[in-house]
């Protein structure tokens, strides 16, 4: 089963979004060490599973994305794409188990064999 959800999506994609989830499972670790509080095991724990799971939500994302858009490009303010592209990223990761969860369903229909 694992392997036909991270095969039905393609490695470099996989490698990116982890990428992007490392860097806030980074921030949210530094957040944690910062101060007299820190988060508990159970919070890191979830923020190590959101992690894991982000590609599939971004797909989720992506493939909606896609589908509302079509082929058009829009043109925007790189001021106002870049913090908008950050607080989606960011929705989508500490969202993950619940969004990667239709990411998942969606990849293993499109892979399966008819």
């Amino acid at each position: 089963m694992l392997r036909r959800v991270l095969s039905g999506v393609e490695r470099s994609y996989l490698i990116r979004s982890w990428i992007i989830g490392i860097c806030f499972l980074a921030l949210m670790i530094f957040a944690s060490t910062q101060g007299k509080n820190s988060f508990p095991i159970p919070a890191i724990l979830y923020f190590i599973v959101c992690t894991i799971l982000f590609p599939f939500s971004k797909l989720v994302w992506d493939e909606l994305k896609a589908l509302m858009m079509g082929n058009n490009i829009i043109f925007m303010n790189i001021l106002i794409l870049y913090p908008l592209k950050l607080f989606i990223n960011a929705l989508l990761w500490s969202f993950a188990p619940f969004i990667a969860v239709l990411g998942i369903g969606y990849i293993w229909f499109r892979t399966r064999e008819v």
